[in-house]
């Protein structure tokens, strides 16, 4: 029995092992001490892991792909940095060798990166003379359109050749032909020169660049400089003496890519967090994506300042019946958060001061909203305590949503309670709990306010 159990986890481990994909390549003639391995989302990079070089420049990533598609192996960002596509699939493997700049694959690959690696054996200079600027010799326009003009005659030949038997990845890579000659181009024109070209010494190609619908789908935020393709294309494509945002929206056709281009142009000029919530109002539609609403919520919860007078963030969560309820659905009464979860001690030792607390304030014009942090796996604990401890009040289960509620109130321990005025404003962030007799003349103090105005 015992060899069965030991044999039966030797094939399990193998099994996980061939659903895991390896990169590994060297690296030569860098400065670079590490080496970056990326996922692509909403068109840019995603860091996933970071390796040290060894002695001789080699490395390797082994790792499961959340996704088939394009990742990036290098290190920085675009003009600062080299990065480059491959593309994985669970169990892959790919061998690379960097050299500064540039890029080879080595050895045997996937059908996916064969073709891959046609293409970089193709762009690779243009994409060093575009991007890469600094580079010596320096580039202008004299030797950067007839390479463009070269590369692009042979794109047409280059995209008969994608048929391998991944139908998503020939979808993919045909865009990502289109978007790379495209990006270089532009690129080149908005990036510093020693000298500039005209507009009537422009070649052919610039005049396919703008088109109607141009981007009909999302692939091109499945590309590596997706993000920062949509914002030269808004320039190129528009008048340049046109800024305002809402003329460049028309020019992408799903949400998702205004979603990306706001915050791109966006999010260096959101200071505070009063233009935050005006960039919420005004476009929050287009943050369509988890990715999209968790780099809006990052940046409100950066701005987000949790003081007295200050405007208690609006949230939405289920009830035990699963209706959802929000805290703006309770303005005009003031409002006791206790930010909680089933295995805290010291917030289960607050439950019968709060009870107590809630008798004493019966039918007065303050509502308890109790919000449990427990794990989304831990719901029916929750339900099962609400019941045996016949906990009263509103109560919430923030589950997978919890963010929304603990970055913005920067709540690093619980139990945490928030008294909010009947304006919607912060009373007190981090006020007394309910076994301190503070909590409540503080209720009893805020109540009396609006008795004043009556009277």
């Amino acid at each position: 029995m015992k060899k069965l159990l030991i044999l039966a986890a030797l094939l399990l481990t193998k099994v996980s092992f061939a659903q895991m994909s390896e990169i590994r390549g060297v690296m030569k003639n860098g400065t670079q001490k590490d080496i970056s391995l990326f996922s692509i989302e909403d068109g840019k990079e995603q860091l996933m892991a970071t390796t040290q070089l060894g002695e001789d420049g080699s490395f390797g990533f082994l790792f499961t792909p959340s996704n088939e598609g394009f990742y990036a192996v290098g290190y920085a960002k675009m003009e600062k940095g080299s990065l480059f596509p491959v593309y994985m699939k669970k169990g892959d493997k790919t061998v690379i060798a960097i050299d500064k700049r540039r890029m080879m694959f080595v050895g045997k690959q996937t059908p996916e990166n064969t073709v891959l690696s046609s293409w970089t054996t193709l762009t690779q200079e243009l994409k060093v003379k575009s991007i890469y600027f600094m580079e010596l010799p320096l580039s202008t326009y004299q030797d950067f359109f007839p390479e463009l003009t070269k590369v692009a005659a042979q794109a047409d030949g280059f995209r008969k050749t994608i048929k391998t038997k991944n139908e998503n990845f020939n979808r993919l890579m045909t865009a990502i032909t289109y978007f790379d000659l495209d990006l270089y181009a532009m690129n080149h024109l908005k990036t510093p020169r020693k000298a500039f070209a005209k507009k009537e010494e422009y070649v052919p190609f610039y005049n396919t660049i703008v088109a109607e619908n141009k981007f009909k789908n999302d692939d091109v935020l499945s590309y590596l400089f997706g993000e920062k393709l949509l914002h030269l294309y808004a320039g190129y494509a528009g008048d340049p003496r046109n800024t305002n945002i809402l003329d460049k929206l028309k020019l992408f056709s799903t949400d998702r890519q205004k979603g990306v281009y706001i915050l791109f142009k966006q999010i260096p000029f959101v200071q505070s967090y009063p233009q935050y919530q005006s960039l919420v109002k005004n476009f929050g539609q287009y943050f369509t994506t988890p990715s999209l609403k968790a780099r809006v919520d990052a940046l409100g919860a950066k701005l987000y300042i949790t003081t007295a007078g200050g405007e208690a963030v609006d949230f939405t969560f289920s009830d035990k019946n699963g209706k959802m309820v929000s805290l703006s659905d309770f303005k005009g009464k003031v409002v006791v958060l206790d930010i909680w979860a089933t295995w805290c001690a010291p917030c289960k030792k607050e439950i019968p001061y709060l009870k107590t607390l809630e008798e004493e304030l019966h039918g007065k014009d303050v509502v308890f909203v109790s919000i449990s942090v427990d794990e989304a796996k831990n719901k029916e604990t929750w339900l099962k305590m609400l019941d045996d401890q016949k906990m009263a009040g509103v109560q919430l289960f923030a589950g997978s949503y919890v963010n929304n509620v603990t970055d913005f109130y920067k709540i690093e321990t619980i139990p945490r309670f928030i008294v909010i005025d009947r304006e919607g404003k912060l009373v007190n962030p981090n006020s007394p709990r309910p076994s301190e007799p503070k909590l409540k003349e503080l209720l009893e103090k805020e109540l009396a306010k609006e008795l004043a105005k009556v009277n």
